[in-house]
């Protein structure tokens, strides 16, 4: 019986809302039915009939909405044919009365409906409904003024004049579905561009990650031969790099469902400049090479959450790039300072040193890498400065300037 009861009560309360909705649009429909009724009692039932069907099919369509959407179409395009219809006999036959008022009703009626046929119909649905639909408002014209007087451009004229009220609707109803087309290009395109970024944070990530396994793999296969003590440290080294790597990816594979489905487990957010010291520690211990980090006391906290992102990122970025293309052992400084303007100046700089070997081929390093391109477009919207060059004899140098806007003054 409870369970009875409680769904009882939204189909009642359904019910009731299907009847006020009722009456609401029934009211102002039939007062101007009986106005349009007083003001010409006698007016042929070719114009008042077809008149009223048109108010009435209105009524019930948006009295039904959203549910009569399936049958707009063609319940406009049926309305239109009767009327025209009726146009026609009234055409060849003297007219019993006048009939303005009921021409006019049926005009503003015909209006309504091709608005929105245009807006909700199927496309070849709209477009049978808009022509059937302006053909019948410039038919409407003619019993306004009165039968033809012998001048064959007249009821072309007040034909074309009648049809501006159809044609107002349906391009009205027109834009809107254009502009509901574009709201859901935009929505489409910004999910690209969010996927895309997700990939191009789990290119940063993820291959940062990778090489220091791959680094470190290399360096236990030599210590496996003698000190096996630090080959375990090593190894767990690895283990804990491709733990953080599959944690990457699992963010990211989270927001990327996030994204498509509309419905989170919760915040995530990317590591900040704040993490920096832990990073530039996780790859002095994998045996890549000396590193060196020098910043601003404060200046770490002092950035925007977008900004903070960035800087990781490049610096993420940069030392997979010396990991994967400089010589084993090459020291690398990251600095973070304030500049001039009062926003910051990263740069990270990699130099190899006076080995006696050959130069690297600095113009052919990195070819072919997206990580670099991605971030230089994601300072540039941020209003910053990024620059990749080499620094010779055999360095390289990755830098990255962000504006003040970004930035709070630091205490």
């Amino acid at each position: 019986m409870l369970r009875s009861t409680v769904t009882a009560e939204p189909e009642r309360g359904g019910v009731e809302r299907l009847a006020a909705r009722v009456l609401l649009t029934a009211a102002p429909l039939v007062a101007a039915l009986a106005l349009a009724g007083a003001l010409h009692p006698g007016t042929s039932p070719l114009l008042a009939v077809p008149a009223a069907l048109t108010l009435g099919t209105l009524g019930v369509l948006v009295a039904g909405w959203p549910r009569t959407r399936r049958v707009l179409g063609m319940a406009v395009g049926i309305v239109c044919l009767i009327s025209l219809a009726c146009i026609t006999v009234w055409f060849t036959h003297p007219p019993l009365g006048p009939g303005a008022s009921w021409s006019l009703l049926h005009t503003a009626a015909l209006m309504a409906l091709v608005a929105l046929a245009c807006r909700w119909s199927p496309v070849r649905e709209a477009v049978a409904a808009g022509t059937l639909t302006v053909l019948a408002s410039a038919a409407l014209g003619l019993p306004v003024t009165g039968p033809p007087r012998g001048i064959w451009w007249e009821p072309i004229a007040i034909c074309a004049f009648w049809s501006l009220p159809a044609l107002v609707g349906a391009a009205a109803g027109g834009y809107l579905r254009w502009l509901d087309a574009r709201r859901v290009q935009a929505v489409q395109q910004a999910r690209r561009a969010q996927r895309v970024q997700l990939a191009t944070d789990l290119h940063d990530f993820v291959a940062h990650d990778v090489s220091a396994m791959v680094v470190q793999a290399q360096a236990a296969q030599v210590l496996l031969r003698g000190d096996t003590d630090e080959a375990a440290r090593v190894l767990r080294r690895i283990e804990s790099d491709g733990t953080r790597a599959l944690a990457s990816m699992d963010r990211t594979i989270r927001m990327l469902r996030e994204l498509e489905y509309g419905a989170g487990t919760g915040p995530t957010t990317s590591p900040g400049a704040t993490e920096l010291p832990e990073l530039i520690a996780r790859y002095a211990g994998s045996g890549a090479g000396p590193i060196e980090l020098d910043m601003a006391s404060g200046l770490d906290r002092a950035l925007h959450q977008e900004a903070s992102t960035t800087v990781y990122r490049v610096v993420v970025e940069a030392l997979t790039n010396v990991r994967r293309h400089a010589r084993p052992g090459t020291a690398v400084a990251v600095e973070l300072a304030e500049s001039a303007e009062g926003g910051v100046v990263l740069t990270v700089t990699d130099q190899a040193g006076d080995t006696g070997q050959a130069p690297r081929d600095l113009t052919g390093r990195r070819h072919g890498g997206v990580g670099l391109a991605g971030l230089a477009e994601r300072i540039e919207a941020l209003g910053g400065v990024f620059t990749a060059q080499p620094m010779p004899p055999a360095g390289w140098q990755v830098r990255a300037e962000l504006p003040g806007a970004l930035v709070e003054p630091v205490p």
